[in-house]
């Protein structure tokens, strides 16, 4: 997570998986928090969310009190935007998330598409343009793909600009060629808020009249289209995870939960026996 002070100083903060049982109650966003006994260690060299030589860890020993969250005297959002133009030399780095405001311009539906590790997940496409003209196209995967509410961003966007700023990417390459934003679970985003200066400035450069959002079409993967072999429990007791990779993939993506677990019992005895 992100704390962030009264002056503006941000810091990265981790809290170990067996101190966050007994501090999960105060872990909300929003809320105000006075924390004691807490480490200061050197941030980590890779994906830094804020780009500071020191993070925050919370232990053992940490105690928590809740202040009041209603006081409107800390900032609420934590960010450091990257211009358009200036984001594919970032290609492949991976020291710290990149954040970037720009107008959508188009957006996609949601569909089963392979990342750049040649892994199947649920892809998003989205367009951003700066104000000089420069665009980048941000892929929201896995669960970010289905939250981000592309339906209500397209009505708005068909009568007025939709400005947005998203936290949280990485840049990446596709096939050496096509470079683009990549949000995955540390993403997030923040949609024409009024209360955000730099989205008010941004908003200030644009032109009057407004150019409508485009929908973008993906497609799924081809054998994903040619349907799903329904399967009994029975049935899957007898698949090669090893071999039948395809109905692998499928009854990951498909299956039901007890399917899904019978298979992976079947795939940890496959193992085990070899």
């Amino acid at each position: 997570m992100v704390v962030i002070d009264q002056k503006g100083y941000a810091m990265y903060c981790e809290v170990s998986p067996e101190v966050l049982p007994h501090m999960k109650q105060y872990l909300e966003e929003g809320k105000v928090l006075y924390i004691w006994k807490a480490c200061v260690e050197r941030a980590k060299p890779g994906y830094r969310v804020v780009d500071a030589p020191y993070m925050l860890k919370l232990i053992m020993r940490t105690e928590i009190f809740e202040g009041n969250s209603n006081d409107t005297s800390f900032p609420k959002y934590v960010f450091s935007l990257t211009p358009i133009e200036i984001l594919p030399q970032y290609a492949r780095r991976t020291d710290r998330f990149l954040d970037v405001i720009g107008k959508i311009t188009a957006i996609s539906n949601a569909a089963v598409a392979r990342n750049t590790s040649g892994d199947l997940m649920m892809r998003r496409l989205i367009t951003l343009q700066d104000h000089k003209g420069n665009t980048i196209d941000l892929s929201l995967s896995g669960q970010r793909a289905l939250e981000f509410d592309a339906e209500a961003v397209f009505d708005i966007g068909q009568n007025h600009h939709v400005i947005a700023i998203f936290v949280g990417t990485l840049m990446k390459i596709y096939r050496e060629d096509y470079k683009f934003l990549s949000g995955t679970s540390a993403c997030r985003w923040y949609i024409n808020e009024n209360d955000i200066p730099a989205m008010r400035t941004f908003q200030r450069g644009l032109p009057y009249q407004v150019t409508p959002i485009q929908k973008l079409q993906l497609q799924s993967e081809d054998y994903m289209e040619q349907g799903v072999e329904e399967k009994t429990l029975f049935d899957l007791k007898h698949i090669d995870p090893l071999t039948d990779k395809v109905k692998t993939q499928l009854l990951m993506l498909y299956g039901n939960k007890n399917c899904l677990s019978l298979y992976t019992s079947a795939i940890t005895h496959y193992i085990f026996v070899c």
